[in-house]
């Protein structure tokens, strides 16, 4: 019974978070989900820049039930501790904030080690704390340990694999921003066997480094101050016009990650005897932060101007916002008080930890909206009839994405107009910055390629 109540309240929340999910964001890329498979035990193990809603993410995407692991002081709220078991999600005690708990890891490991025994899958965040940096810090050993546990209760024969998962955003947690899914190479746990049975310790360590290996693979995990700049540098001033060797890669966050990733290699595999990093990018650095100092005291983000595309994402943006504001303005009105409240009340979830804002003010909207659809459909039968009700209701949630259009067409209005007013007041200034733009990507080119 208990087994059927967690599958179907797991179920029953990811399809309603995953329709948040979709809201939330603007843009959600997901790479190797064939690496999952579908019918032996694994444990993933993932970065954390965005609390729970790091949880949501892979929850949705992954068509398997995963029984995360949670600190086991977020089960001391009977609320919250409510919910958590009602997904299945199992308590980890750790001495930092639970000293006088540590026994209860006991009755925690069994019950992974029975789950993975049936053939299921553990979810690990093995950082131990939700940080938004873009990098994965030093992670606990507790995953490697549970693996090789599960591993020598059943002779080595699960068959179990570890699955490195990598969350990355360049805003982590911004509203109707973009996240890019990675999902890496599954370790298999059985080769280290021998190792284990030789020297226990040892082996947790070598394994946990392995994890560490493949979770730093999967995120932009940027290793030195050098790989930071530039990473912040292409925040601002955006990479649409780099072509890589995928047609298909248009989002700029995956644009990004896959061009850190380069750059970070070479800047570890090209060092010099005092351990600096390439001269090259060292160079390229300089030359992007002067480019990024010139383009902020224009106020300008992404491509300075493009010319006809500019003017024509102008013209094109002006008409359309015009001519649906009277459409807009309707829904926009209607959506204002469940906006209101999903942002203060997703706040208040949170609470002190600003890593679950995000995940609070997504799971409010989600339910807030849906009650007051519900609301509005209740009302509005009992005045007209239900199948009236049905359609306005219909029309209200289309008009709810439309009004997001909207006010996010309307910031593309907002930037293209500035940056052609740039462009007839200060035309030499943005000349030139196209021009070195121009020569820094061909530079950030020779280095990709």
């Amino acid at each position: 019974m208990k087994k059927f109540q967690e599958f179907f309240f797991y179920h029953f929340y990811k399809t309603l978070f995953g329709l948040g999910l979709r809201i939330y964001y603007k843009n959600i890329s997901v790479s190797g989900l064939d690496k999952i498979p579908l019918d032996q035990p694994i444990i993933t193990t993932s970065n954390h820049p965005t609390g729970l809603m790091d949880v949501l993410l892979a929850s949705y995407f992954i068509k398997r039930q995963i029984k995360f692991t949670a600190a086991g002081a977020l089960f001391k709220d009977r609320l919250q501790a409510a919910f958590l078991t009602s997904v299945g999600t199992i308590p980890v005690y750790r001495r930092k904030d639970s000293p006088d708990e540590q026994d209860k890891n006991v009755e925690s490991f069994e019950y992974c080690f029975q789950e993975l025994e049936s053939g299921g899958a553990i979810g690990f965040y093995p950082e131990g704390t939700s940080h938004p940096e873009p990098w994965v810090n030093p992670i606990k050993t507790g995953a490697a340990r549970v693996a090789l546990q599960a591993e020598e209760r059943n002779n080595f024969r699960l068959s179990l694999l570890i699955i490195p998962i990598g969350i990355n955003s360049l805003y982590p947690g911004k509203f109707r921003g973009s996240v890019l899914v990675n999902i890496g190479d599954p370790i298999e746990v059985k080769k280290y066997q021998a190792a284990y049975q030789q020297d226990a310790v040892e082996a947790v360590k070598s394994l946990t480094a392995e994890i560490q290996r493949g979770m730093e693979a999967c995120t932009f995990h940027l290793q030195n101050k050098i790989m930071l700049d530039i990473f912040d540098i292409l925040k601002t001033v955006g990479v649409e016009e780099i072509k890589l060797g995928d047609e298909k890669i248009t989002n700029n966050t995956e644009k990004i990650y896959l061009i850190s990733k380069k750059l970070e290699q070479e800047s570890v595999d090209i060092k010099d005897s005092k351990g600096k990093a390439s001269a090259r990018l060292n160079s390229l650095s300089r030359d992007l932060s002067d480019f990024k100092n010139r383009m902020q005291k224009l106020n300008l983000v992404g491509h300075p101007f493009q010319g006809i595309r500019t003017v024509v994402k102008f013209i094109s943006l002006l008409l359309i916002l015009i001519l649906s504001f009277p459409l807009v303005m309707p829904f926009t009105i209607a959506d204002i008080l469940p906006s209101i409240l999903s942002k203060n009340l997703g706040r208040k979830l949170a609470g002190k930890d600003i890593s679950l804002i995000p995940a609070g003010r997504l799971m409010m909207g989600t339910v807030i909206f849906i009650l007051f659809y519900l609301f509005v459909f209740i009302v509005l039968g009992l005045i007209f009839n239900f199948l009236a009700a049905l359609v306005i209701c219909f029309t209200l949630i289309i008009g709810g994405y439309l009004t997001l259009w909207y006010w996010e067409a309307l910031k593309g209005f907002t930037d293209a107009f500035k940056k052609i007013l740039l462009w007839l007041t200060k035309r030499k200034e943005i000349q030139d910055l196209i021009e070195r733009r121009s020569v820094l990507f061909n530079e950030l080119k020779i280095s990709l390629f």
